[in-house]
């Protein structure tokens, strides 16, 4: 029960509003049942016992008023509206099925963006902390698992259930003995399974749901770094791991699967038996042969409808309970993603009421940073200014924190004491703003597996790009050679991360890219490292034609790199120097 009200807490007030109409066609639709197995009464009473509608005389004028006047007109009349009642019947539980699947895709697809957009909203020191191949499985998997997972069985579970009550409500009018013997009966089964396979079904769960994401992990990594894979011909390496995982995944699988249809099989047996020895026992000890037949006609309709509905009841119940360990496991971002629709917030328009815009000077005053997980101090206490229009170079040893810094300058990472300040306006006021006013070129350039035009307007819908600008920026990043040699100009699809471009248009496309959205400040993180010297040489060349229209912060190990910028800041342990020129 404590975890059925947990599930139910991560819907809004209008979707339990929903869930409850979905209850009341469910119980509709079981009340139906239960007619259609009742129904079947007259008919078989009317065939075993044809002089009953003359011993009424009330009710025998009533038929021959309407052309009945004989047992087969009768008989056909019952038959085909009893034909026309299942028809409706029917009818009613496809439409009861068709809503509840629409409800739970409908809610399925829009947590599923929903996780997206509760990941994306994290702060950069989450996903840091939080491996990728986790994230991409609790949106990719997560939404299906839950709600197809686990709200379609738990209506299954309720439609049954109700359908067992309704049918048993039935039984109790006709026989209470067979009554009270089916509840007894059924009661223990399904209990007596249930807990059997709970703890089970559970650690079950557990493996699949390690197991996917590991196995996902060992995807990306083989896949993400496939030319030092085949480089090193360490396929096999990627291959023996993500088999480990995936065994591992389709071994728990089949345990749940396997424990699946033991319930079906005892159930079977037992239920079956059990009607065939009521049967003996009204044979044995109930009257006349007349009496019995219309209730066992009844009793076997029941027992055909109920035995199919203990099997789902246990069925849609393990699947349920092994899909528990995953629920909880995203069930703080479900429940914060409930609290968002509440309140209509959208992570996109946070503070968009502050203005950020840089004129005059960034200010680092008393920064200190470590990182939580090791407490180490990375910086200690640094300060120093950076003017509009400058261009400074940031240097020091390997982890020295140049990529940390940047990292904060981005609004990435907070700092653990200290601030930075834009115009005496302190960034962590509205992050989103001041990002209004950054472009970031890394070393690795990302890009999507587009045209050139779609990879340098980034973010940008297609109808909404402005070619004017495209080509202004590709002047600028000195591309529009390069762009008139491409059979397709700007329509050129680049491939999966670039792989069909150089190295060096991969990081002109990042600089055109940076262009585009007009930043105040450009901040290059090693952004030529990667580069021949002839390459880097260009490029630099490239970046120094910016110098004085917009401000450049650059990190970079060749000092031939930084040869131009106005002054560096030296990083070492922990400390902040200022060298000139």
């Amino acid at each position: 029960m404590n975890d059925v009200v947990k599930f139910f807490s991560i819907f809004t007030p209008k979707q339990i509003r929903e869930c409850f109409f979905i209850f009341v066609a469910i119980v509709i639709g079981a009340a139906l049942e239960s007619i259609g197995i009742g129904a079947i009464l007259p008919l078989i009473t009317l065939m075993e016992n044809p002089e009953i509608i003359s011993e009424n005389i009330y009710v025998y004028n009533i038929l021959c008023q309407w052309g009945i006047n004989s047992q087969e007109k009768l008989l056909i009349v019952v038959a085909m509206s009893l034909c026309l009642l299942y028809i409706l019947k029917n009818i009613y539980i496809t439409w009861e099925v068709y809503i509840q699947r629409a409800f739970v895709k409908r809610v399925e697809a829009m947590y599923a963006k929903e996780l997206l957009a509760t990941y994306l909203a994290k702060p950069y020191a989450f996903h840091i902390n939080n491996n990728s191949a986790v994230l991409l499985r609790n949106v990719s998997n997560g939404p299906s698992m839950i709600f197809s997972g686990m709200l379609m069985p738990f209506f299954y579970i309720i439609s049954e259930f109700i359908t067992v009550i309704a049918i048993w409500i039935l039984l109790l009018a006709v026989d209470a003995i067979i009554a009270i013997a089916v509840v007894v009966i059924m009661g223990i089964i399904v209990f007596s399974v249930t807990q059997s396979f709970k703890k089970m079904l559970i650690d079950q769960g557990m493996i699949q749901k390690n197991s996917i994401a590991d196995y996902l992990k060992w995807v990306n990594q083989s896949i993400g770094g496939i030319k030092e894979t085949k480089i090193l011909g360490c396929e096999n390496f990627f291959l023996n791991n993500f088999a480990k995982s995936y065994n591992k995944y389709v071994k728990a699988y089949q345990i749940c699967g396997f424990l699946g249809d033991i319930p079906r099989i005892i159930t079977e047996l037992i239920v079956v038996s059990s009607v065939l020895f009521l049967i003996i026992f009204k044979i044995v000890f109930a009257g006349s042969h007349s009496e019995i037949v219309p209730v066992l006609g009844v009793l076997a309709m029941a027992a055909f409808r109920l035995m199919p509905s203990a099997n789902r009841i246990i069925s849609y119940y393990t699947a349920l309970k092994n899909k528990i360990p995953f629920f909880n496991e995203i069930y703080d971002s479900l429940l914060e993603i409930k609290e968002r629709l509440l309140i209509g917030d959208n992570f996109e328009q946070e503070n968009s009421n502050i203005d950020f815009c840089f004129k005059n000077i960034i200010k680092v005053d008393n920064v200190s940073f470590s990182y939580q997980d090791n407490g180490e101090m990375i910086f200690d206490r640094i300060s120093f200014h950076i003017h509009k229009g400058d261009f400074v170079g940031i240097v020091g040893p390997s982890g020295a924190g140049k990529t940390t810094l940047v990292d904060i300058l981005l609004g990435l990472l907070k700092p653990t004491s200290g601030r930075i300040l834009c115009d005496d306006n302190d960034l962590s006021e509205n992050i989103r703003a001041w990002q209004g006013n950054l472009a970031y070129v890394p070393q690795d350039i990302y890009l999507l597996d587009g045209t050139i035009r779609e990879n340098i307007a980034l973010g940008v819908s297609p109808n909404n790009i402005d070619d004017y600008l495209i080509n202004k920026v590709l002047s600028m990043a000195e591309l529009n050679e390069y762009i008139v040699t491409l059979p397709y100009g700007l329509d050129t699809f680049v491939g999966e991360r670039g792989v069909k471009i150089s190295g060096g248009q991969r990081q002109r496309i990042g600089i055109a890219r940076a262009l585009y959205h007009k930043p105040e400040v450009l901040i290059l993180d090693e952004a030529t490292s990667a580069l021949d010297s002839e390459t880097e040489k260009a490029i630099t060349d490239t970046i120094l034609k910016l110098k004085g229209q917009i401000t450049i912060i650059a990190i970079a190990h060749r000092v031939s790199t930084l040869e131009a910028c106005d002054y560096k800041i030296k990083l070492e342990n922990g400390k902040a120097e200022i060298l000139q020129g």
